[in-house]
């Protein structure tokens, strides 16, 4: 039975070889994948006619091969062989990625809902939803491949657990989605899958050592180490929202006080400006005819620093000031190259960006800092349901999570 095991294993990681290789070249030769694989040549013919047969893999045709009477040698991926969905459930609303097998982007939509709920009836919601956007798309459920799901609070995604969130008695949640949807699931913390995002489809392509900072509601940062997501130990690594800065000051929703999120999270922010106004604080917000202070968030007080609101200028370059000396500590420990904005804040970029570079820049070390590269998402709001897509599509294109050492 072991050694049983071991064969499929060892099949499944060579399949994923030859169709990453084709995914990261495009087209390619028997004699090409046996190179870039290091599988034996029959072993490659094999496998390849048997992706043609399951539709996966194509080949190309190549005149001078067809003028001679000869099959094609070329191969490429199919890409209409099949689907793979992302889902990006945010606090306010959700985002839906649907890539084609080439990890094309077929499908790109934000609605104004949210599935954030321990009611399990939440599920059959979601479903509902995802149903009426594949009709609309003309996509089958037997076409979807494979999906990912990207879900704010405490997650565990490599054990199928959010603690927060769609939390049904501790239960393990891909199970429970895996049931619902009859596909493999894979669910993620929102700040990896956003990593995730950046790692494969933006600024951290090719890159080594990335910090990519989630700046909405909350805030929490992703590492990637050596080119790889870095999770910790028990999966829970990016809490960067929750690092102490003051030892006196408020308490934090975690049982702590002074955490960083306290001080420059869009919660904070808008917290911060109610407070203010409350205290008499000059501001053009309030003189706004439908202005009320219980539905004040931080995408107005974006928009009013940007008509020329000096009193909102000053908030979000005070929550840029604290953001900065939250990372010059994450700069000290890892040596970045780049560190990566995204989130709703960074609509703010103007007057918060600034602000976090000099902080950054000014409480780190000068020898770590020098060649640091600040840049926001340009993947804007999809780079969390792209990274849940693409950690759905491991199965298919990767070998890591198959521990190929294993079989040395």
């Amino acid at each position: 039975m072991a050694n049983m095991k071991k064969v499929v294993k060892k099949n499944q990681i060579r399949r994923n070889l030859i169709m990453r290789a084709l995914l990261d070249n495009k087209q390619l030769s028997l004699t090409d994948l046996k190179e870039l694989t290091g599988i034996s040549l029959p072993l490659v013919s094999s496998i390849v006619s048997q992706l043609e047969d399951e539709n996966f893999v194509e080949g190309v045709a190549d005149i001078k091969i067809v003028q001679a009477g000869r099959p094609p040698s070329i191969f490429k991926i199919n890409g209409k062989a099949g689907y793979i969905i992302g889902i990006d459930l945010g606090r306010t609303s959700t985002s839906f990625i649907i890539l084609d097998l080439e990890l094309n982007l077929v499908l790109e939509e934000r609605k104004k809902i949210q599935f954030l709920s321990n009611d399990i009836e939440v599920l059959d919601s979601l479903k509902k939803e995802l149903d009426a956007i594949l009709k609309e798309n003309n996509i089958n459920w037997k076409e979807v491949l494979s999906m990912g799901i990207s879900i704010p609070g405490i997650v565990q995604g490599p054990q199928g657990r959010s603690e927060t969130y769609l939390n049904f008695d501790g239960q393990n949640i891909v199970e429970l989605l895996e049931e619902k949807f009859k596909k493999p699931v894979k669910i993620e913390h929102d700040i990896k899958a956003m990593t995730l995002g950046e790692l494969n489809f933006g600024l951290a392509k090719n890159k080594k050592n990335v910090i990519c900072v989630n700046i909405g509601y909350g805030l929490a940062a992703g590492l990637i180490i050596d080119g790889k997501l870095y999770y910790g130990s028990e999966s829970f690594a990016g809490e960067f929202g929750h690092i102490q800065i003051d030892v006196n000051g408020p308490l934090c929703y975690c049982g702590k006080r002074g955490c960083l999120e306290l001080y420059c999270s869009g919660k904070a922010i808008a917290a911060r400006v109610k407070e203010k106004i409350k205290n008499g604080a000059v501001t053009i917000i309030t003189s706004k005819k439908d202005f009320d202070i219980e539905k004040l968030d931080a995408k107005l007080i974006i928009e009013n620093a940007k008509e020329g609101d000096q009193f909102c200028m000053e908030i979000l370059e005070e929550a840029g000031k604290y953001l900065g000396y939250g990372l010059a500590q994450l700069v000290n420990v890892f040596n970045p190259e780049l560190i990566i904005f995204g989130g709703r804040i960074t609509d703010g970029e103007e007057f918060i960006l600034n602000p976090v570079k000099i902080a950054a820049i000014k409480h780190s070390l000068v020898h770590l800092n020098r060649n640091i590269d600040f840049q926001i998402t340009e993947l804007g709001t999809s780079a969390g349901a792209l990274g849940a897509a693409r950690l759905a599509a491991n199965e298919i294109f990767e070998v890591d999570h198959l521990d190929p050492a294993s079989l040395i």
